[in-house]
């Protein structure tokens, strides 16, 4: 009886604190990382103006875990339907990640990037944390070139670290504009891209 009654307790602190990462990020859509509260983030989760401070203790703290989140909902989408993502079929999968995000996820794209940008400047609390999340996407897109040239699906002469750079800067770059262009078709952007990386990359 103990241990079914801790088990829907833990239960119910999961339901809680992920209630209030996406109620979190819900309100970083809406005003951005500085109009942010800890107190506003209990309320609209349907619970009480404490209860952010008492999960996550602090602002950044909360603010990582958002991105975490945000973090496993774009890998989620990126490995949509078990399809292969070996050598240049995971930069393929990427492309498609960044280009065909749900209606719904312009929120999300929203608060990441606001997330990421905020976080940006060296004094921010969250400096390191985000560059590390940085560090990691890029590092991913140049394991999957390399693996490519392994694979000899690219150029063999292909500088993968710059490569890398350019093509996270340009889904990123993409992402941002969408916001802003909502009647983008994305499915012809997807077109243009992956013809520009045949070009480009594939050997």
């Amino acid at each position: 009886m103990k241990e079914s009654t801790s088990r829907t307790q833990e239960q119910r602190r999961e339901e809680s604190i992920n209630g209030m990462v996406q109620a979190a990020i819900e309100l970083i859509a809406e005003k951005g990382v500085a109009g942010l509260t800890m107190a506003e983030v209990g309320i609209k989760a349907g619970y009480s103006r404490g209860l952010a401070h008492l999960h996550f203790g602090s602002k950044e703290k909360l603010l990582a875990e958002c991105l975490e989140y945000l973090s496993r909902d774009f890998n989620t989408q990126r490995k949509k339907g078990g399809l292969d993502t070996s050598g240049i079929q995971g930069i393929y999968s990427l492309v498609d990640a960044y280009t065909q995000r749900p209606k719904d996820a312009v929120n999300r794209i929203r608060a990441m990037f606001f997330i990421v940008l905020d976080s940006s400047v060296i004094d921010s609390p969250l400096y390191g944390f985000v560059q590390a999340y940085n560090e990691k996407n890029m590092a991913y897109a140049e394991f999957k070139l390399n693996e490519a040239k392994t694979l000899g699906q690219v150029h063999q002469d292909l500088d993968t670290p710059s490569s890398a750079f350019i093509l996270m800067s340009l889904l990123r770059g993409i992402s941002v504009h969408r916001l802003n262009q909502a009647n983008m078709d994305m499915t012809e952007v997807k077109a243009e891209i992956l013809r520009l990386v045949q070009k480009w990359l594939v050997a």
